[in-house]
């Protein structure tokens, strides 16, 4: 008889052992741990360089000879290319082909062309100079490389250049001009 009472304790102290390890020990408090749970959003380890908002404005369109050039200022976080296209006529403008920028070359491309106006009825004939200012802004840096493409229409000028920046620099960078194609 004495082994049925030990096995019969024996058996209550087992189950009430084990009824302790399958609880969570928090007393009803929700628990912390280091494994994801599939809710939480990654947080990125560092903020891509991305472009925010641009602007482009034609300053200028007069007679004249002195185009097919660009000046290139990086300067906190803004871009802004300063060029001169040229028009067959006063009824041309520029207008801003592209504007983007490519993270993973870490550039911006800047593309520029003179078009005639679709408002235009009168035009002064001679060859003129539009004078333009792009500006961009960017958020968390600034671009590496800037790539400016303008196309004139009258002479067929046309200037590219590749601007290398440094970020923070805010130092003019004069690009390189080709010659009329």
């Amino acid at each position: 008889m004495r082994r049925r009472a030990f096995i019969s304790a024996a058996a209550a102290t087992t189950t009430t052992a084990v009824a302790g390890c399958l609880g969570d020990g928090s007393d009803g408090e929700p628990t912390q741990t280091d494994e994801p749970d599939g809710t939480e959003t990654p947080v990125p380890t560092s903020e891509e360089t991305r472009l925010e908002d641009s602007s482009f404005e034609v300053e200028n369109v007069e007679c004249g000879d002195e185009y097919g050039g660009h000046d290139v200022t990086v300067e906190n976080g803004e871009v802004t290319v300063e060029g001169v296209l040229d028009g067959s006529n006063s009824c041309y403008t520029a207008e801003l082909v592209r504007g983007e920028y490519d993270g993973d070359a870490d550039t911006l491309y800047v593309e520029v062309e003179a078009v005639e106006r679709e408002d235009a009825e009168a035009c002064t004939q001679c060859v003129v100079e539009i004078e333009y200012v792009a500006t961009f802004t960017f958020e968390n840096g600034e671009p590496g490389t800037v790539s400016v493409e303008q196309r004139g229409s009258a002479t067929g000028s046309a200037s590219s250049g590749v601007s290398e920046s440094e970020s923070g620099s805010g130092e003019a960078t004069k690009t390189p001009q080709s010659a009329d194609y």
